[in-house]
This record gives structure tokens, C-alpha cells and sequence, in this order.
């Protein structure tokens, strides 16, 4: 009788656990997706993050970006040194690029930037530049950025209306609780700049290639276990820009870039992807002291595989952007400037509408 007993206790044991077993047999792959998607998610959205920083330099390069003409002035031997500092406070209403509900924060932007240019004999130039940004979130320190850029350019002058453009760049980027996403890059940018008419009109089609080194991030296998190498990301696109001077106050340009970056990350070909973007930007000197700029960006981003929901993913970025500086005086300068990012994918975690305000102050001699 004891040993019948014992037999139906253990019986019973058995028939409770089992359903509980068969339940989790069902249930982990379902967990272990939510666990990987969740991590995928985090990496994919820092990336975003990234691409809504290039945008912000596209609208700040307007500004700081030289006349057409510079290049063909009748300079003989011209040397330049510039400083540019700049102070900015901003409102970024979805610093995390939340799909759903939008968390913003103030922040404060602060930049510095020194560069030396060096004109030879009207048919070579050179520049030596480096800046410095850091980005401050009061809500959200951890995405907090500091940037830094070493730059040499050049300019050969092969015919009178012919230029042949060379520039290279080292990159280095920080944030502050997102390491995995700290990098060291490289890029190198050729192209020939033909003006059809002089200071009015030219085209420029250019080569770049650029390398971002990742020394936190460890390269995956194709089953999701990191190894022992860094990930590295190798980018190789082709540019081609369009612009024009109407009464020499507005100057019209037209960008298109389509490019391919490979990592060697195996896991899902997570970022690995091609894309295509064009940008139009217009400038226009109201006056000698007033510049209105504004533009529009959009690219579209066609992921190998990045599967998150049984599809690879397709990504449309729009952004428009628009600003005002006002020159005080000869050292001085006062601007206004917003930002407007989504993001519309096939994977709705990684959508995202992200309206962004600044306002500062540009000290530069």
C-alpha cells in the first residue's frame, strides 16, 4: 500500500510538471525572440541615432561651407587661419526614438572648430582643420555625445573651369552610456567639381569610402555568439552633387548618393545594408547679414536581413530642415534652426517621428 502511494505521488508530481514543461517547450522560443528582438531593437536604434546625427550636420555644413567663388578668385598666395566657436540650446522631443511616445529633452550643443587654408599660385589649395562638438541631454545623460573630427582637403586646379577635390577624415565618437556604439572612423572623398559656368553653375560626382572601427562592440557568428575580433564596418558610396547661383544671394543644390556598408557582424546581416538618398538644399542671402537656408533629405535604407518579425527590413528616413542666422557683427552671428526626422519601416519598433529646435550664438574670426 505505501509503495502504491509513493507510485501516485510521484504520478501526480509528474502530470502537474509536465503541462508546466510542455507550456515552456512552447513558450521559450516565443521568449527567447522578445529577449533577441529587444537587443536588436537597442542596436538598431542606435544606429538611428547616428543617422539623425548626419542629418544635423548636413543643416550645419550650410553655414559653414565657403561661397563658390572662393575657389576661383585670382589668389596668388592667400594663407587663413579660422576659429569658429558656437553655443546652442535645443529642445530634441524624442531623443530615444520612441515609436510610441515621444520623451524629449533640453539640451545644450557647444562647438569648436579651428582650421588653416593655404592657397598656391591659383591652382592648388590646401586645408588643415579639426572640431570638436559635445552634446548635453539634461534628462537623458547616458546619450550624451562628443565628436571629434580631423580633416585635410585639397583642390587642383586641372583646367580653368575643372577642379579635382580630394579630403580625408578621422572620426572620433563617443556616448556616453552606449558604448557598444563608440567608434573610430575613417573616410576618404575624391571627386572632379566641373563648373559649366563660372560661379553660376557646376556638378561634382565623387567617390567616398569610410571605415568605422567599433573597439567595444564584438563581432557576432552567424549564430549570435560574439568573437574575438572588434566589428568594422567598410562603406563605399558614390555622390553626386548639382548646384547653381541665382544673382549670386541663392544657391540652389541637388546631392545624390546611393552606397552599400558591410560589417563583418555575421549575426542576421544586422548591418549590412544598401541605400540610396537624395538631398536639395537652398541658401539665400536675404542680405549681406541674413541667411535663410532650408532643405529636405531623404534616403532609403534596404537591409540584407535585419529580421525582426520574419521579414528583412525596408526603412524610409524624410527630414526637412530649415534655419535663419543673422550676422551681429563681423565675429558674431545669431541663428534659429529646426530639424524634422521619421522613420517609417516594415518593423514598427523602429519607426519614429523626431522634431528638434535650437537656437546660439557663432563667435568665428
Amino acid at each position: 500500500m505505501k509503495k502504491e502511494n509513493e507510485f501516485f505521488h510521484r504520478f501526480r508530481q509528474v502530470t502537474v510538471i509536465s503541462p508546466l514543461l510542455f507550456i515552456f517547450l512552447i513558450l521559450s522560443p516565443v521568449i527567447l525572440r522578445a529577449q533577441l528582438t529587444s537587443e536588436q531593437t537597442s542596436a538598431a536604434r542606435s544606429e538611428q541615432r547616428q543617422q539623425v546625427e548626419g542629418i544635423k550636420k548636413i543643416k550645419r555644413k550650410v553655414f559653414q561651407e565657403q561661397p563658390l567663388a572662393e575657389k576661383t578668385a585670382p589668389k596668388t598666395f592667400i594663407q587663413k587661419f579660422d576659429f569658429h566657436y558656437a553655443a546652442m540650446e535645443g529642445f530634441d522631443q524624442n531623443v530615444r526614438l520612441n515609436p510610441d511616445q515621444l520623451k524629449g529633452s533640453f539640451y545644450t550643443k557647444q562647438e569648436v572648430a579651428a582650421g588653416f587654408t593655404n592657397h598656391i599660385k591659383n591652382i592648388f589649395i590646401y586645408r588643415l582643420s579639426y572640431s570638436l562638438n559635445h552634446t548635453y541631454y539634461y534628462k537623458f545623460s547616458g546619450l550624451n555625445i562628443l565628436n571629434q573630427h580631423f580633416n585635410a582637403e585639397t583642390a587642383l586646379k586641372l583646367l580653368p573651369n575643372l577642379f579635382l577635390e580630394t579630403g580625408y577624415r578621422f572620426e572620433i565618437f563617443r556616448r556616453q552610456h552606449e558604448s557598444f556604439a563608440d567608434y573610430n572612423g575613417n573616410q576618404v572623398k575624391v571627386g572632379l567639381k566641373h563648373y559649366l559656368i563660372k560661379d553660376k553653375l557646376y556638378h561634382k560626382p565623387s567617390y567616398i569610402f569610410r571605415h568605422h572601427g567599433y573597439g567595444k562592440f564584438e563581432a557576432r557568428n552567424a549564430e549570435g555568439v560574439p568573437g574575438s575580433k572588434d566589428r568594422k564596418d567598410n562603406l563605399n558610396a558614390f555622390d553626386y552633387e548639382i548646384g547653381m547661383y541665382l544673382f549670386h544671394q541663392v544657391l540652389i543644390r541637388l546631392h545624390n548618393q546611393f552606397g552599400r556598408n558591410d560589417s563583418n557582424d555575421q549575426f542576421k546581416d544586422f548591418f549590412d545594408y544598401s541605400y540610396y538618398a537624395v538631398t536639395p538644399i537652398v541658401s539665400w542671402h536675404v542680405t549681406k547679414k541674413w541667411l535663410l537656408t532650408g532643405g529636405f533629405h531623404y534616403q532609403y535604407n534596404h537591409y540584407d536581413d535585419r529580421n525582426l518579425h520574419g521579414s528583412a527590413e525596408r526603412e524610409h528616413v524624410y527630414s526637412f530642415f530649415a534655419g535663419t542666422y543673422y550676422q551681429i557683427n563681423q565675429y558674431l552671428t545669431w541663428n534659429v534652426d529646426c530639424v524634422y526626422v521619421q522613420a517609417d519601416s516594415n518593423i514598427p519598433e523602429l519607426e519614429y517621428k523626431d522634431p528638434i529646435y535650437s537656437t546660439g550664438i557663432h563667435l568665428h574670426f
